[in-house]
């Protein structure tokens, strides 16, 4: 992703036009530029650092004359892109609130899971017909299961090991 700045604006560019109009002059087959090109006529790589979407948040894409970098030969150099801050997300829910919000979300999955043989537990509850072993089996482990992650999720303590747990299985 390319960016620049134009009327005091950065916009952001997921491949190059194939026209440029650039100080009365019109480019054709722009998109063929080599990045060298491109940076005369301001348009530097956008670069994302790397972050953690669960607990940080990107903001503030701006112009980085010296970004530090490892080029592929192993050696530190700058460049000039656009780059964005990231800080960490204000998470309003407390400890207490994140954990229900999960539990209820694992009992969503589990809810999912168990619904294709729901037919079976009710067909029983009618009809008395013995549901298969391995149904049995298999919905025994998924109430299990959600039992483990529940204690899991409760014995938790921060914010972002809540949001980070994995409720699947």
């Amino acid at each position: 992703m390319k960016a620049r700045l134009e009327a005091g604006k950065i916009v952001k560019y997921s491949q190059i036009p194939d026209t440029l109009f650039e100080s009365g002059r019109t480019i054709t087959n722009a998109k063929r530029l080599t990045a060298d090109e491109l940076e005369s006529l301001d348009f530097f790589d956008v670069i994302e650092p790397s972050y953690d979407p669960v607990t940080e948040v990107l903001y503030n894409l701006h112009f980085d004359n010296a970004y530090s970098y490892t080029d592929i030969d192993g050696n530190e150099a700058t460049k000039e892109v656009f780059t964005y801050d990231k800080k960490t997300k204000v998470i309003s829910e407390t400890v207490s609130e994140l954990k229900t919000k999960r539990i209820e979300e694992l009992k969503k999955v589990a809810y999912d899971k168990l619904s294709s043989t729901d037919w079976y537990a009710i067909r029983k509850a009618e009809k008395g017909t013995d549901i298969p072993s391995d149904v049995v089996t298999e919905r025994d482990g998924i109430r299990t299961s959600v039992t483990t992650k529940e204690g899991e999720i409760n014995a938790l303590t921060t914010k972002a090991s809540i949001l980070k747990y994995d409720i699947n299985f």
